[in-house]
């Protein structure tokens, strides 16, 4: 917040599902995952959730499947599972809305 670092302050709101669905496929594209994992449900159950959360999740998940199986070929539908209960959205509702108060107040805070 100090002058000179950045002419405005950017607000970037959590991603919405057609955004939350694009990190899921970006991080599938390096982590192989079972049949029985349904990237729609895993969209619906990360409302809330940032983008680096739902980063979190997957790395959890992969994580979760090699500590079953050192040589485990996909990362399956309960690992997420596990994942999910391990990995919780961190930003508070009043923090979002602080965030929106303030750009009510301020023209400086630009919205993407």
């Amino acid at each position: 917040m100090r002058p000179g670092r950045l002419d405005r302050i950017v607000y970037v709101p959590l991603p919405d599902a057609p955004t939350r669905r694009e990190i899921f496929a970006i991080q599938f594209r390096d982590v192989p995952v079972a049949p029985d994992v349904s990237l729609e449900e895993l969209v619906a159950r990360t409302h809330k959730y940032s983008g680096a959360e739902i980063t979190a999740v997957c790395r959890e998940a992969g994580l979760l499947a090699l500590q079953d199986d050192i040589e485990a070929r996909s990362v399956q539908a309960r690992h997420f599972e596990a994942a999910l209960h391990a990995v919780t959205p961190r930003i508070p509702d009043s923090l979002i809305q602080s965030y929106l108060s303030y750009q009510q107040r301020q023209s400086g805070l630009c919205f993407f």
